[in-house]
């Protein structure tokens, strides 16, 4: 790469300080991540009597959103103890006794963490949701066996004539819906037509107590009428359209977009989806965030060999930290999906406040130092 031959010997060695660390910390995240998956899947094979090979898969596509999930506490942890180690063995004493600047030390590390928070935006906007999907095409087809998919509330599909559809309530026994929607995008002049009630037999169904809306190009409505029966000709039976519906952990950040642009047209509300679209940047960016988070704390509290408080006050503060930030986290995403918070507010609003804290630390800590 044209970059590396510029690096000083100063940013190689942070680099391979820190590397090792790291990866020894994913993989021992991850192990300890897994084991809660791994009983689940004991007690599948066991119990259900599928094949030892389903189980290993079903582990396989698992792991990269367990690698996701603990990538910024390994980032954490590999700052942590290269910082650590640097000053027990007085290595920063020594750089700052030749002339290097605090902030010196610190601009790699922040850099590697940039770079870990892109690798692992790129992996969770491609691998994650693949593996995600390809897990629960599986679970359905080794595992709950079941003929048709299982129906739910709330879902919204489209067809292959770019009509979108949605449900709010539905009886599968008596295959009876309540207050559907149906969004008709011709290209020139879009439809909706609402109803309270309807049903469906094989590829029809009878919309009963709705209201048609026509529009035009410029999304001004041009006239409304009321029907009592519609019907409608689809090309598929109603099990099949929800049997390819991708959750938003199965998508990637495009198709969760224009997921959402879909729905707004259609006057659906989107807010849930779109908290999620804006998580799967907010949780790679932890591991930029998590970095400057140990950066700040071993800057503060670790500055000698003596520092054995200091060390551990550090470590303390740090699993704290990140305990406190995950309940941050699950705290505002919910918040977002109730529509006190904007989705963007939700997604990045943990990160805000950590990147501001450790940031001011940062900059005072290389000032007073």
């Amino acid at each position: 790469m044209p970059f590396i031959p510029s690096l000083t010997i100063l940013d190689r060695y942070l680099l391979r300080q820190f590397l090792g660390p790291f990866f020894l910390a994913v993989m021992g995240f991850t192990i300890i991540g897994i084991v809660d998956i791994l009983f689940s899947l004991v007690d599948l094979t066991i119990l259900s009597g599928i094949h030892i090979g389903v189980t290993v898969r079903l582990l396989f596509y698992k792991l990269p959103a367990v690698f996701i999930l603990f990538f910024p506490m390994a980032v954490l942890f590999a700052i942590m103890l290269l910082l650590i180690r640097m000053a027990k063995d007085n290595e920063i004493t020594v750089l700052r006794a030749s002339g290097v600047h605090l902030l010196r030390i610190a601009i790699p590390l922040i850099l590697i963490g940039l770079g870990i928070s892109m690798i692992a935006f790129m992996v969770n906007d491609s691998v994650v949701p693949w593996a995600n999907h390809q897990s629960e095409k599986l679970i359905q087809k080794e595992i709950e066996r079941k003929p048709p998919p299982t129906i739910v509330d709330n879902v919204v599909f489209k067809d292959a004539k770019n009509r979108f559809f949605y449900i709010k309530k539905m009886d599968t026994v008596s295959h009876k819906m309540s207050h559907v929607i149906v969004f008709e995008d011709n290209g020139q002049y879009p439809r909706i037509l609402q109803a309270e009630v309807g049903h469906w037999k094989n590829f029809t169904w009878i919309l009963d107590k709705g209201r048609s809306y026509e529009f035009d190009s410029d999304g001004s409505l041009l006239f409304s009428t009321i029907f009592s029966t519609m019907m409608i000709h689809v090309d598929q039976d109603i099990q099949t359209y929800f049997s390819q519906q991708k959750t938003a952990r199965e998508m990637d950040s495009k198709e969760l977009e224009k997921r959402i642009k879909s729905l707004n047209k259609g006057g659906i509300s989107t807010r849930a989806l779109a908290v999620e679209y804006h998580l799967k940047k907010s949780i790679p960016a932890a591991c930029f965030i998590f970095c400057l988070v140990g950066i700040a704390y071993c800057f503060s509290f670790v500055r000698s060999a003596k520092d054995w408080w200091g060390v551990i006050l550090s470590i303390c503060i740090a699993v704290l930290s990140v305990g406190f930030y995950f309940f941050i986290v699950a705290m505002s995403r919910a918040l977002a999906k109730d529509g006190q918070l904007s989705p963007f507010i939700g997604a990045w609003l943990a990160n805000s406040l950590y990147a501001s804290i450790a940031g001011i630390t940062i900059f005072y800590q290389v000032r007073k130092r």
